[in-house]
Protein backbone atom coordinates (compact mmCIF):
# COMPACT_ATOMS: atom_id res chain seq x y z
CA UNK A 1 0.00 0.00 0.00
CA UNK A 2 1.41 3.46 -0.90
CA UNK A 3 2.61 5.63 1.97
CA UNK A 4 0.00 8.33 2.61
CA UNK A 5 0.89 11.95 3.28
CA UNK A 6 -1.11 14.03 5.73
CA UNK A 7 -2.97 15.72 2.84
CA UNK A 8 -3.89 12.36 1.31
CA UNK A 9 -5.10 10.99 4.66
CA UNK A 10 -7.16 14.12 5.30
CA UNK A 11 -8.73 13.95 1.83
CA UNK A 12 -9.65 10.27 2.20
CA UNK A 13 -10.92 10.76 5.77
CA UNK A 14 -13.35 13.41 4.60
CA UNK A 15 -15.14 10.81 2.47
CA UNK A 16 -14.96 7.95 4.98
CA UNK A 17 -18.69 8.28 5.77
CA UNK A 18 -19.86 8.51 2.15
CA UNK A 19 -22.81 6.07 1.83
CA UNK A 20 -21.27 4.23 -1.11
CA UNK A 21 -23.79 1.35 -0.95
CA UNK A 22 -26.94 3.49 -0.74
CA UNK A 23 -29.43 3.01 -3.55
CA UNK A 24 -29.77 5.22 -5.39
CA UNK A 25 -26.24 6.51 -4.97
CA UNK A 26 -26.21 10.04 -3.48
CA UNK A 27 -25.38 12.76 -5.98
CA UNK A 28 -21.95 14.36 -5.53
CA UNK A 29 -21.82 17.87 -6.95
CA UNK A 30 -18.64 19.15 -8.57
CA UNK A 31 -17.20 22.42 -9.85
CA UNK A 32 -17.70 21.51 -13.51
CA UNK A 33 -19.22 24.38 -15.52
CA UNK A 34 -22.49 23.67 -17.34
CA UNK A 35 -21.70 26.18 -20.12
CA UNK A 36 -20.67 23.38 -22.49
CA UNK A 37 -23.96 21.58 -21.90
CA UNK A 38 -25.96 24.74 -22.61
CA UNK A 39 -24.07 25.35 -25.86
CA UNK A 40 -24.59 21.73 -26.94
CA UNK A 41 -28.34 21.96 -26.24
CA UNK A 42 -29.47 25.21 -27.92
CA UNK A 43 -33.14 24.42 -27.32
CA UNK A 44 -32.88 24.69 -23.54
CA UNK A 45 -34.27 28.24 -23.46
CA UNK A 46 -37.35 27.34 -25.52
CA UNK A 47 -37.93 24.28 -23.36
CA UNK A 48 -38.07 26.49 -20.28
CA UNK A 49 -40.08 29.41 -21.63
CA UNK A 50 -42.29 27.82 -24.30
CA UNK A 51 -46.06 27.30 -24.25
CA UNK A 52 -47.38 25.24 -21.38
CA UNK A 53 -44.59 26.14 -18.98
CA UNK A 54 -46.07 27.00 -15.59
CA UNK A 55 -44.39 30.01 -13.97
CA UNK A 56 -44.45 29.97 -10.15
CA UNK A 57 -45.04 33.13 -8.15
CA UNK A 58 -42.09 34.96 -6.66
CA UNK A 59 -43.28 33.99 -3.18
CA UNK A 60 -42.89 30.32 -4.10
CA UNK A 61 -39.12 30.66 -4.33
CA UNK A 62 -37.44 28.93 -1.35
CA UNK A 63 -36.17 31.62 1.06
CA UNK A 64 -32.64 30.15 1.03
CA UNK A 65 -32.32 31.01 -2.69
CA UNK A 66 -33.66 34.56 -2.49
CA UNK A 67 -30.34 36.39 -1.92
CA UNK A 68 -28.68 34.71 -4.91
CA UNK A 69 -31.73 35.34 -7.11
CA UNK A 70 -31.81 39.04 -6.19
CA UNK A 71 -28.10 39.39 -6.93
CA UNK A 72 -28.64 37.76 -10.34
CA UNK A 73 -31.42 40.24 -11.19
CA UNK A 74 -29.50 43.32 -10.05
CA UNK A 75 -29.42 45.86 -12.89
CA UNK A 76 -32.18 44.24 -14.93
CA UNK A 77 -35.18 46.25 -16.10
CA UNK A 78 -38.09 44.51 -14.42
CA UNK A 79 -41.81 45.38 -14.35
CA UNK A 80 -42.84 47.78 -11.57
CA UNK A 81 -43.18 46.03 -8.24
CA UNK A 82 -41.13 42.99 -9.24
CA UNK A 83 -37.75 42.11 -7.76
CA UNK A 84 -37.15 38.98 -9.85
CA UNK A 85 -37.56 37.89 -13.45
CA UNK A 86 -40.02 35.13 -14.39
CA UNK A 87 -39.27 32.06 -12.26
CA UNK A 88 -39.29 28.57 -13.75
CA UNK A 89 -39.44 25.29 -11.83
CA UNK A 90 -37.93 22.41 -13.79
CA UNK A 91 -34.85 20.30 -14.41
CA UNK A 92 -31.61 22.23 -14.77
CA UNK A 93 -28.05 21.11 -15.60
CA UNK A 94 -25.59 20.59 -12.74
CA UNK A 95 -22.01 19.38 -12.70
CA UNK A 96 -21.56 16.18 -10.71
CA UNK A 97 -18.72 13.73 -10.22
CA UNK A 98 -20.39 11.53 -12.87
CA UNK A 99 -20.97 14.21 -15.49
CA UNK A 100 -23.61 16.88 -16.10
CA UNK A 101 -27.04 15.79 -14.85
CA UNK A 102 -30.48 17.36 -15.14
CA UNK A 103 -31.83 17.83 -11.60
CA UNK A 104 -34.77 19.69 -9.98
CA UNK A 105 -34.02 23.39 -9.94
CA UNK A 106 -35.32 26.93 -9.80
CA UNK A 107 -34.33 28.95 -12.87
CA UNK A 108 -34.64 32.37 -14.48
CA UNK A 109 -33.86 33.28 -18.09
CA UNK A 110 -34.89 36.96 -18.43
CA UNK A 111 -33.88 39.20 -21.28
CA UNK A 112 -30.64 40.97 -20.50
CA UNK A 113 -28.77 37.95 -19.20
CA UNK A 114 -26.76 35.63 -21.44
CA UNK A 115 -26.60 32.80 -18.92
CA UNK A 116 -29.54 31.52 -16.88
CA UNK A 117 -29.93 31.56 -13.12
CA UNK A 118 -29.96 27.91 -12.02
CA UNK A 119 -30.22 26.91 -8.36
CA UNK A 120 -30.85 23.39 -7.13
CA UNK A 121 -34.10 22.85 -5.27
CA UNK A 122 -33.10 22.87 -1.55
CA UNK A 123 -35.41 19.99 -0.65
CA UNK A 124 -33.91 17.81 -3.39
CA UNK A 125 -30.38 18.83 -2.45
CA UNK A 126 -30.98 17.95 1.20
CA UNK A 127 -32.40 14.50 0.42
CA UNK A 128 -30.42 13.36 -2.61
CA UNK A 129 -26.91 14.85 -2.42
CA UNK A 130 -23.98 14.18 -0.10
CA UNK A 131 -21.05 16.42 0.77
CA UNK A 132 -18.38 16.44 3.51
CA UNK A 133 -18.74 19.33 5.99
CA UNK A 134 -16.42 22.25 5.34
CA UNK A 135 -15.34 21.13 1.86
CA UNK A 136 -15.25 23.54 -1.08
CA UNK A 137 -15.25 22.53 -4.75
CA UNK A 138 -12.34 23.27 -7.02
CA UNK A 139 -11.88 22.77 -10.75
CA UNK A 140 -9.97 19.77 -12.09
CA UNK A 141 -9.58 17.85 -15.33
CA UNK A 142 -12.20 15.10 -15.84
CA UNK A 143 -11.02 11.50 -15.79
CA UNK A 144 -12.21 8.74 -18.12
CA UNK A 145 -13.18 5.27 -16.94
CA UNK A 146 -12.96 2.26 -19.29
CA UNK A 147 -15.69 -0.35 -19.62
CA UNK A 148 -13.88 -2.70 -17.19
CA UNK A 149 -14.49 -0.18 -14.38
CA UNK A 150 -10.82 -0.31 -13.34
CA UNK A 151 -8.80 1.33 -16.11
CA UNK A 152 -8.69 5.07 -15.48
CA UNK A 153 -7.33 7.82 -17.71
CA UNK A 154 -6.30 10.42 -15.13
CA UNK A 155 -5.63 14.03 -16.14
CA UNK A 156 -3.82 16.59 -14.04
CA UNK A 157 -1.97 19.91 -14.15
CA UNK A 158 1.77 19.33 -14.55
CA UNK A 159 4.60 21.80 -14.22
CA UNK A 160 7.29 22.15 -16.88
CA UNK A 161 10.64 20.74 -15.91
CA UNK A 162 9.03 17.92 -13.94
CA UNK A 163 8.83 14.34 -15.20
CA UNK A 164 5.97 12.11 -14.05
CA UNK A 165 7.01 8.46 -14.35
CA UNK A 166 3.98 7.18 -12.47
CA UNK A 167 1.52 7.77 -9.66
CA UNK A 168 0.53 6.48 -6.24
CA UNK A 169 -3.01 5.09 -6.20
CA UNK A 170 -4.74 5.37 -2.81
CA UNK A 171 -7.95 3.39 -2.45
CA UNK A 172 -10.46 3.05 0.37
CA UNK A 173 -13.96 1.58 0.49
CA UNK A 174 -15.45 5.00 -0.32
CA UNK A 175 -12.88 7.01 -2.29
CA UNK A 176 -9.93 6.86 -4.68
CA UNK A 177 -7.11 9.41 -4.82
CA UNK A 178 -4.42 9.54 -7.52
CA UNK A 179 -1.13 11.17 -6.50
CA UNK A 180 1.21 11.76 -9.48
CA UNK A 181 4.88 11.24 -8.63
CA UNK A 182 6.99 14.08 -10.02
CA UNK A 183 10.76 14.25 -10.51
CA UNK A 184 12.27 17.67 -11.16
CA UNK A 185 14.42 17.64 -14.30
CA UNK A 186 15.37 21.28 -14.67
CA UNK A 187 14.39 24.76 -13.52
CA UNK A 188 10.59 24.76 -13.20
CA UNK A 189 10.09 28.42 -12.32
CA UNK A 190 7.96 29.16 -15.41
CA UNK A 191 4.49 30.58 -14.83
CA UNK A 192 2.46 28.16 -16.93
CA UNK A 193 1.39 24.57 -16.46
CA UNK A 194 0.51 21.69 -18.75
CA UNK A 195 -2.38 19.27 -18.86
CA UNK A 196 -1.03 15.72 -18.72
CA UNK A 197 -2.69 12.33 -18.59
CA UNK A 198 -1.68 8.85 -17.49
CA UNK A 199 -3.32 5.45 -17.77
CA UNK A 200 -3.81 3.66 -14.44
CA UNK A 201 -5.48 0.47 -13.24
CA UNK A 202 -7.33 0.40 -9.92
CA UNK A 203 -7.11 -2.56 -7.58
CA UNK A 204 -10.93 -2.76 -7.50
CA UNK A 205 -13.63 -1.34 -9.77
CA UNK A 206 -14.36 2.31 -9.06
CA UNK A 207 -18.07 1.55 -8.71
CA UNK A 208 -19.85 4.14 -6.56
CA UNK A 209 -16.66 5.41 -4.97
CA UNK A 210 -15.64 9.06 -5.40
CA UNK A 211 -12.46 10.09 -7.22
CA UNK A 212 -10.96 12.93 -5.18
CA UNK A 213 -7.84 15.10 -5.02
CA UNK A 214 -5.77 16.76 -2.31
CA UNK A 215 -6.65 20.18 -3.71
CA UNK A 216 -3.04 21.26 -4.10
CA UNK A 217 -2.23 23.96 -6.63
CA UNK A 218 -2.55 27.67 -7.34
CA UNK A 219 -5.32 29.23 -5.25
CA UNK A 220 -6.23 25.98 -3.48
CA UNK A 221 -6.48 26.00 0.28
CA UNK A 222 -7.17 23.60 3.12
CA UNK A 223 -10.92 23.68 2.44
CA UNK A 224 -10.47 22.08 -1.02
CA UNK A 225 -8.59 19.03 0.27
CA UNK A 226 -10.74 16.10 -0.86
CA UNK A 227 -12.60 17.89 -3.66
CA UNK A 228 -14.21 15.43 -6.12
CA UNK A 229 -13.12 14.95 -9.73
CA UNK A 230 -15.56 14.21 -12.55
CA UNK A 231 -15.38 10.70 -13.98
CA UNK A 232 -16.80 10.06 -17.45
CA UNK A 233 -17.44 6.51 -18.61
CA UNK A 234 -15.62 5.86 -21.91
CA UNK A 235 -17.93 5.92 -24.91
CA UNK A 236 -20.51 8.28 -23.38
CA UNK A 237 -19.13 11.26 -25.30
CA UNK A 238 -19.72 14.83 -24.24
CA UNK A 239 -17.39 17.81 -24.15
CA UNK A 240 -16.81 17.37 -20.42
CA UNK A 241 -14.88 14.19 -21.18
CA UNK A 242 -12.53 15.85 -23.67
CA UNK A 243 -9.07 16.91 -22.49
CA UNK A 244 -6.05 17.53 -24.68
CA UNK A 245 -2.79 15.91 -23.71
CA UNK A 246 0.20 18.07 -22.80
CA UNK A 247 -1.61 21.28 -23.77
CA UNK A 248 -0.21 24.51 -22.30
CA UNK A 249 -2.65 26.06 -19.83
CA UNK A 250 -1.98 29.42 -18.17
CA UNK A 251 -2.43 29.83 -14.46
CA UNK A 252 -5.75 31.14 -13.20
CA UNK A 253 -6.22 34.87 -13.82
CA UNK A 254 -3.70 35.25 -16.66
CA UNK A 255 -4.77 36.91 -19.88
CA UNK A 256 -4.80 35.19 -23.28
CA UNK A 257 -2.18 37.62 -24.50
CA UNK A 258 0.17 36.68 -21.67
CA UNK A 259 -0.51 33.00 -22.35
CA UNK A 260 0.50 33.45 -26.01
CA UNK A 261 3.67 35.25 -24.94
CA UNK A 262 4.59 32.46 -22.58
CA UNK A 263 4.08 29.82 -25.26
CA UNK A 264 6.44 31.80 -27.52
CA UNK A 265 9.10 31.65 -24.82
CA UNK A 266 8.51 34.95 -22.97
CA UNK A 267 8.20 33.62 -19.43
CA UNK A 268 7.95 35.46 -16.15
CA UNK A 269 9.93 33.50 -13.57
CA UNK A 270 9.04 32.82 -10.02
CA UNK A 271 5.23 32.48 -10.13
CA UNK A 272 4.79 28.74 -10.48
CA UNK A 273 3.71 26.76 -7.40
Amino acid sequence: MPIRSLAVMEALDRWADFPVHREPRPIVLSAISTDDWLRANPGWRADLTGPGVVLPAEDDLPPSLLAAALAYCEGLRLPPGRRLGPLIRGDGPFGTDRGVQLLPAWMMVPDGRRSPFIAMDPHFEHNHTWWPPGLRTTSSQPASLAADGRTLTFRFAAHPGVDYPGAKVHETATAVLIEPVGIRQRDASLDYIYDREMLLRLNAPLGNRVLISTGHGHGHGHDTCGAPTMVIASGTGGSAATAARARPRPDSGRSRRDARRRRRGHHRPGSAA
